[in-house]
């Protein structure tokens, strides 16, 4: 009659209390099991003195800027609302170039825009994306052919505006198509003002109609493009010989205003949504979104991930993949479950998969086969009683913890290396994972930023599942394995609580004489434990 209990593992609601197996748990919580061994969750920890971040309200996102500098501290870009931040895959960028949706338009910062205020960060910014030039060119042919036998070229001609960052809108509508003879010269006119807002525009290129292709003609200052009507604003002489290379810029397009969503892939390119159109955009020129690359959903996304090079998309309905190297080949294929996504905040992209909250349980897409991480776990009503809709989730390692919030705010962990899950006693608004530094940084209400499992050892609770007899039985003895002392054992029978013991060493104790059929045992403390033993006579036991 002997009950031991050797190893400790986290909860599983949906299996009734004497149905567990002798190591799950009824209650877990603050007690990462990773080796088997019932361990103390350590709590979070301060950084610098006192450290918040700078407003007001419960912060939503977080993110630590200048990924070069390792800190704590600095730069925290912060925002009271969700949004998506990823850093530029530009080639030889020093400056750090970061792009974010954050509901207004999508933006573009860098070191040098971003920490140009006092204190708030991002404290400028660009928006993302060049409008393309609305009027054409005006074309005026001057001079006299040269040659006995001139042949007459037919030109049409376009421009386009180009950022200081060297971004380049699309072209322009074309101009009327003109005849041109060898020695005489095409005077440009009347383009577009330039977009108004925050662009960063420097430059104007005038391309040329060549054998079906528009060919770099010049590059000339701003200023020159905005000469007012009907000054020439340029003349054109070159020989076809010496025209540069081609447009680049014929499809591409400004991404729209309402993207969000942001999220890089391995390929160098961007993916973002609006309602059911996933965008991609041109591979390492974050700023230019052809309309071929958008992708129609079944149903309205909720949220994306990356899985190597698989874009997840996550949608009220059917989960979604696109693969494939090049924004402009992709194929979209339904995933292998049928789980939507309840939360977009609870999408996580780690060890090579994506995990997200639906309204079943936890989800996770595997290219390997994807599945209900909590199906044996949780019961639907009993996954719903944690408001899944409200899980903002983040990856520490292994770990994928998540928030919620159904009345009693509350979190949880789930990790991969032990497939276990419990719950925990803290409860953070934003949170980011700093690979450079391998830290989880977690925000609370009152603006403060600490790092998780960088504090004291928490108090855990565990309780045992329900220990059945046939008949009654009188535990007379118990004795705990521990690593070191003091702990809390409490002991119930028949549910009822007969004794708490405050434990001070590894030697047995008597237990009161009573008789029951079912035996739990709970254990508070903040040691690690190795086993509990209850037995009905002290010889079983031992005494050492």
């Amino acid at each position: 009659m002997l009950i031991s209990i050797q190893k400790f593992t986290g909860i599983a609601p949906s299996i009734p209390p004497r149905q567990l197996a002798e190591y799950q748990a009824q209650v877990a919580v603050n007690c990462p099991m990773f080796y088997g061994s019932l361990q103390p969750l350590l709590d979070v920890g301060e950084i610098g003195l006192g450290f918040t971040l700078p407003g007001s309200g419960g912060p939503q996102t977080i993110y630590r800027f200048g990924l070069d500098t390792l800190s704590d501290t600095e730069y925290w870009f912060v925002w009271n609302h969700d949004v998506n931040v990823v850093r530029g895959p530009i080639h030889g960028d020093d400056t750090e170039r970061t792009y974010y949706c954050d509901g207004e338009y999508p933006k573009v910062t860098d070191n040098t825009l971003a920490l140009s205020g006092a204190v708030q960060y991002p404290a400028a910014y660009h928006r993302l994306g060049v409008p393309a030039p609305t009027l054409a060119p005006t074309l005026a042919v001057v001079g006299s052919a040269t040659g006995s036998n001139p042949i007459a070229e037919s030109r049409t001609y376009v421009y386009t505006w180009v950022t200081a960052w060297g971004e380049e809108s699309a072209p322009s509508p074309p101009s009327d198509i003109v005849s041109v003879q060898p020695g005489q010269t095409v005077n440009l006119s009347a383009f577009d003002l330039p977009p108004s807002g925050a662009y960063p525009l420097a430059s104007c290129r005038i391309y040329r109609s060549t054998s079906g292709t528009f060919l770099l003609v010049a590059e000339i200052t701003l200023a020159q493009a905005q000469t007012a009507s009907p000054g020439i604003v340029y003349s054109d002489t070159l020989l076809a010989e010496a025209l540069g290379e081609a447009c680049p810029s014929l499809t591409w397009l400004p991404p729209p205003a309402a993207l969000t969503g942001l999220v890089l892939m391995p390929n160098g390119f961007l993916a973002g949504f609006v309602e059911r159109d996933v965008y991609l955009s041109d591979p390492f020129h974050p700023f230019a979104w052809p309309v071929a690359n958008i992708q129609p959903m079944d149903y309205p996304v909720v949220g994306l991930g990356v899985m190597n090079t698989t874009l997840c998309v996550l949608t009220k309905g059917q989960p979604y993949w696109i693969q494939g190297a090049d924004p402009a080949n992709v194929t979209v294929l339904p995933a292998d479950i049928n789980q939507a996504c309840v939360s977009k905040r609870s999408i996580v992209s780690m060890l090579g998969v994506v995990v997200y909250a639906g309204p079943d349980g936890l989800a996770v897409l595997n290219i390997n086969g994807s599945s209900l991480l909590t199906e044996k776990l949780f019961k639907r009503a009993q996954w719903q009683a944690l408001n899944p809709a409200s899980i903002s989730a983040f990856q520490f390692e292994s770990q994928y913890i998540g928030f919620y919030n159904n009345g009693a705010p509350g979190g949880f962990l789930f990790d991969f290396v032990s497939n276990t899950f419990q719950m925990i006693d803290t409860h953070a608004v934003a949170g980011y994972y700093d690979r450079v530094q391998d830290t989880l940084y977690l925000a609370f209400a009152d603006r403060s930023v600490k790092k998780w499992l960088q504090g004291a050892a928490k108090t855990y609770v565990w309780k045992s599942k329900r220990f059945t007899h046939p008949y009654p039985v009188n535990y007379v003895a118990a004795k705990v394995q521990a690593e070191d002392y003091p702990l809390t054992a409490l002991f119930y029978a028949d549910g009822n609580l007969v004794l708490t013991q405050t434990v001070n060493d590894r030697f047995p104790f008597r237990l009161p004489a009573v008789a029951a059929r079912d035996w739990e045992v709970e254990l508070h403390g903040a040691v690690e434990v190795f086993a509990v033993a209850l037995a009905t006579s002290m010889d079983e036991l031992g005494h050492g």
